[in-house]
């Protein structure tokens, strides 16, 4: 488990790769995209390599810088110059497995988080570092894969852009930060429904394998919690609009961006509470299995127990015993003995402990 809360630092062969992270395709080169829309058109430029002074922003027009792939040092640090971010955010951007952050810098600001992902077929959640750094200007975003779901909006863009093609850089950050929002709620609802699916089986029995596969649920709905809780106190200390001048538009939209995470954040409470109980209620249903068994043995050591005694009592070595001379004495015993366990078990039967037990069964 903490094998995936571990960073996955730059160079250093000793930590283990993240197994919660996206695969990334091999043979990958990264590059670099621009998009720039000024509400009529919308000009696209690809760099695979950078020359000084690349990329280029038109100017008059909202430029989404888009670097895939940050496994390049020497492409991500050129970028980074161009741009004039701070070394300590080219080290965050570098080094993947960071908390969220949320930073306004002189001239930029700049946002780290987890795009999360859910695999339906391993029931596993995958996690990818993406980076936001705006200014006048421009958005530029860092991703660890050659494809996530910015894909979508970099489709509309090329088609034209539509509404998105006529906004500012505000706007643009928050479509992307939306979308990252958008991913984690249906990652959420993936995971409620297989939730919802074991659940049921807890509730109609289960098994040991039930149990096992309801703890790794939990565990990762704890991995959910650990990646966007830390979300929540970077929203409450962060001022949009402190270093560039925001106004009430980018309030309005930070605001709804706020709105969104608490909407992902008590859902993934939701998720953690119904495991927890999930977990609470298999482990007292085995305890009742346990008790129902135990139950079962007691009543057939009690039925049994008379039957002991009068066993251990003709068998005796003593030949005043009563009855023991006598031919029939042997049937008289049988008689007695079957007389006793179908007495005791319709005694217990009146009192409704074997019909409980199999209830609780």
């Amino acid at each position: 488990m903490l094998e995936r809360f571990r960073q996955r630092a730059r160079g250093d062969k000793e930590l283990t790769e993240d197994q919660s992270a996206f695969p990334v395709k091999s043979g990958f080169t990264p590059y670099v995209i621009v998009y720039s829309c000024d509400g009529t058109a919308v000009t696209v430029r690809r760099y695979d390599r950078l020359e000084e002074g690349e990329p280029e922003l038109a100017p008059d027009k909202v430029n989404w810088v888009r670097v895939v792939g940050v496994h390049d040092e020497g492409l991500v640090r050129t970028v980074a110059k161009r741009f004039g971010m701070h070394p300590l955010l080219v080290e965050d951007v570098l080094s993947t497995g960071h908390r969220p952050v949320m930073e306004d810098y002189d001239t930029l600001e700049f946002v780290l988080l987890r795009l999360l992902g859910y695999d339906e077929e391993e029931k596993r959640v995958l996690a990818e570092q993406v980076c936001l750094v705006s200014g006048e200007g421009f958005v530029l975003t860092f991703q660890e894969r050659e494809a996530n779901l910015w894909d979508e909006l970099a489709g509309r863009l090329e088609k034209g852009g539509g509404r998105l093609a006529k906004r500012d850089r505000v706007h643009l950050t928050h479509a992307l930060i939306s979308s990252i929002l958008d991913e984690y709620i249906l990652t959420l609802g993936r995971l409620a429904e297989d939730i919802e699916e074991l659940e049921q089986l807890v509730l109609s029995g289960g098994n040991g394998d039930t149990l096992m596969e309801t703890y790794r649920l939990k565990r990762e709905v704890l991995f959910l919690h650990r990646s966007l809780w830390p979300l929540r106190e970077v929203l409450l200390r962060y001022v949009p609009g402190e270093a560039g001048g925001g106004g009430a538009a980018e309030d309005l939209l930070w605001n709804d961006i706020r709105q969104d995470v608490y909407q992902v954040l008590d859902a993934v409470e939701t998720l953690r509470e119904m495991l927890s109980e999930m977990v609470g209620l298999a482990m007292t249903k085995a305890e009742l299995r346990m008790n129902a068994v135990g139950q079962y043995l007691t009543l057939v050591a009690t039925i049994f127990l008379p039957l002991n005694f009068l066993v251990g009592f003709y068998g005796m070595n003593f030949d005043t015993l009563p009855f023991r001379s006598e031919p029939w004495s042997i049937y008289a015993l049988m008689a007695v003995m079957a007389a006793t366990i179908i007495g005791m078990t319709l005694y217990f039967y009146r009192k409704h402990w074997i019909a409980g037990a199999k209830a609780v069964e």
